[in-house]
């Protein structure tokens, strides 16, 4: 009776984990489309690129926390905006994220949003969606928005700088 719990228990730990990542829910709903491209970058290639950047302390110390960045884009204007909503949609049905930042204007369409979990953020979602292009990318592990934020500081990005006020003002 005990390993039918325990596998139970695995079983129930699997599809709860399983629900609430976007990527993977994204994807199960896409299916094999060949107009997304999909990149996952693991731990061990974060430590690698960390050594990479060791000129450029900022950068460093942005991703020092990282554990797996995942990307999932397309250049097909055609299907971008069915993306777009699609991932909005999971987005939104998601309980444990939260918006961070959102902005919408006749070409572009910008969300951010985060998981926390006590004081730290564990997970940054990024979702945009421009005529020509598509963008939902996930960053898992101990994320500092501070040292983010002062990273993309430096490359003087109008949207991120809309980003930086709206956290000063919480």
């Amino acid at each position: 009776m005990g390993k039918y719990q325990l596998i139970c228990l695995f079983v129930w730990i699997n599809v709860s984990v399983s629900a609430q990542d976007i990527i993977k829910s994204f994807l199960d709903s896409h299916g094999k489309d060949d107009n997304l491209e999909i990149v996952t970058i693991g731990k061990k290639m974060i430590a690698m690129m960390d050594t990479l950047t060791s000129n450029n302390p900022d950068l460093s110390e942005a991703i020092k926390g990282f554990e797996t960045i995942r990307i999932v884009s397309s250049k097909d204007s055609d299907v971008n905006k069915e993306y777009y909503s699609s991932a909005r949609t999971l987005l939104s049905k998601s309980e444990k994220m939260k918006e961070l930042f959102s902005m919408n204007n006749e070409n572009n369409e910008l969300v951010i949003m985060i998981r926390e979990s006590k004081d730290s953020v564990n997970e940054l979602i990024l979702l945009s969606e421009q005529s020509a292009e598509f963008n939902l990318i996930s960053i898992s592990g101990k994320i500092n928005l501070d040292v983010l934020l002062k990273y993309y500081k430096g490359l003087n990005i109008k949207e991120i700088n809309k980003l930086r006020s709206v956290k000063n003002n919480k």
